[in-house]
């Protein structure tokens, strides 16, 4: 208790911005329980929920097992809402968030504190990195982001630590999978430079190489598992169309520029991304001159190989950029660097720079007043549904059925497309079967064929095709939509 003491007060500056940042954000959430949005959120609770109620460790979407992701995130969420019946799962799933977001920023403090050795410098990397708009919606939602970026700073760091450091590695790969062994790779390209470099004997290479194994393997026990129950169906559904198929074409309507996460740093961060250009270049140079180590030099630019790899793949999804912003927040102020020894200037630029910062993201344009979700009308009418309705068959609207058949000519859908339909969190506000329709020929069947006189239908107001062949009245109207039973 007494070191934790110490710490806090030795980085006094990054701990009083952590403790305001939790403070104000868990405020927010709190008094503003909106519902979970689509996508990703009402997934992860969805899934959640259901491995709680089924006890299982393998994530399920309405009974289905769902072979694409690895077992943590939604199983923590399940925990979370469970353990706090007191709480509405919108709040306490969000604040676990929040809480699991400023460990992050702490673990990014810990690692760039040993490059820059100095406590104003690195705060100031964990502002710019907590403020930019991709880091603080992860913070406020539910997603497996933040899991991936807490394991492979985890892994960084505590390295030298088997357990530990194996327990983020475990983060990392159980949440975002084959992505998450990411570090074990970094990682053997790192000790292979140094026995190349002969900083280190074959005898030391192979130690190194054994422990990285080591962790690959006990993690891969999990992979081996779910091949033995699921068989070709795992291996089709979690390597080839979630990994592979995410690589090499822009799957789900993911499509983007081949600069796409690389305009994403113009969005994040404006001009001033130009800066971390001089800062690579200073970062090389001063490695090159041997005024850091190779370490150092690992610690600073560890997740650049992330952001090139991702320039290479097709589908361009925002998050994916995720796991980069703090490293692009330490390249653009590592010039600052070269004024160190100028130490009252470089002292008032720094906190110059920290209060315009605060200013602008607290004052003038607070981001306390950016809100991710909203109570729309596709939360209103499930809600409502549950009070007429065992069975509900939601008619994806016009423009929706044909994106989904162009994407299927395409071979750009994968198994579990079919699953969200234009709004999956309705399945998790509407407590019975629930039926995603993407052809009218489905909805001509459901209609001809309902296993219950509660079976109901949700079509956008506009869809005169598929009214048609309804011969029902409509119960329910919350603007675009309108909820049709018997």
């Amino acid at each position: 208790m007494k070191l934790i003491y110490q710490t806090i007060a030795k980085h006094w500056q990054v701990s009083t911005y952590l403790l305001l940042f939790t403070i104000l954000f868990t405020v927010k959430i709190v008094q503003n329980p909106h519902p979970f949005f689509d996508w990703d959120e009402s997934i992860y609770a969805q899934v959640g929920q259901e491995m709680i109620e089924a006890k299982t460790i393998v994530p399920l979407w309405q009974g289905q097992s769902w072979l694409d992701k690895p077992p943590l995130v939604p199983l923590f969420y399940g925990l979370v809402m469970i353990a706090t019946p007191f709480a509405q799962p919108e709040v306490s799933t969000r604040i676990a968030t929040l809480f699991l977001s400023v460990f992050a920023l702490i673990l990014t403090y810990m690692l760039y504190w040993k490059v820059l050795k100095e406590q104003w410098f690195t705060t100031l990397v964990v502002i710019i990195t907590s403020m930019s708009s991709i880091f603080l919606q992860r913070a406020q939602v539910l997603n497996v982001d933040i899991f991936l970026l807490i394991g492979w700073l985890g892994y960084l760091l505590f390295y030298k630590k088997f357990w530990t450091s194996l327990v983020f590695l475990s983060f990392a790969v159980y949440s975002k999978s084959l992505i998450g062994f990411y570090p074990v790779g970094i990682m053997g390209l790192f000790f292979l430079y140094r026995f190349l470099t002969k900083q280190i004997d074959t005898k030391k290479l192979l130690e190194e190489f054994k422990r990285l194994f080591i962790h690959f393997f006990i993690l891969a026990i999990w992979y081996i598992g779910m091949y033995v129950f699921y068989g070709n169906n795992f291996l089709y559904q979690h390597f080839y169309e979630s990994h592979v198929k995410r690589v090499t074409a822009s799957i789900e309507s993911h499509f983007g520029r081949r600069t796409f996460y690389i305009d994403l740093l113009s969005i994040e961060f404006g001009k001033y991304i130009w800066w971390s250009i001089l800062g690579f270049s200073i970062l090389i140079f001063q490695c090159l001159r041997k005024r850091l180590s190779d370490q150092q030099l690992l610690f600073a630019l560890f997740i650049v190989p992330w952001f090139l790899f991702l320039n290479l793949t097709k589908t361009k999804i925002f998050w994916y950029g995720h796991p980069y912003i703090p490293q692009f927040a330490l390249l653009m102020v590592y010039p600052l660097s070269l004024i160190k020894k100028a130490r009252l200037i470089y002292s008032l630029i720094i906190i110059v720079i920290i209060t315009s910062l605060l200013h602008h993201y607290f004052i003038s344009s607070t981001v306390l007043n950016n809100f991710y979700s909203s109570n729309d009308p596709h939360h209103i009418v499930a809600k409502i549904a549950n009070s007429f309705c065992d069975e509900l068959n939601v008619v994806v609207e016009p423009e929706g059925r044909e994106t989904y058949q162009t994407l299927k000519s395409m071979n750009l859908l994968i198994t579990t497309s079919r699953w969200w339909g234009n709004h999956p969190s309705m399945i998790y506000y509407f407590n019975g079967d629930l039926h995603f329709l993407y052809t009218l020929e489905e909805l001509q069947d459901k209609n001809n064929n309902m296993t219950t006189e509660k079976t109901c239908f949700v079509i956008h107001k506009n869809d005169t095709n598929a009214m048609q062949f309804l011969n029902m009245s409509v119960r329910f109207t919350k603007d675009p939509l309108q909820l049709y039973m018997n």
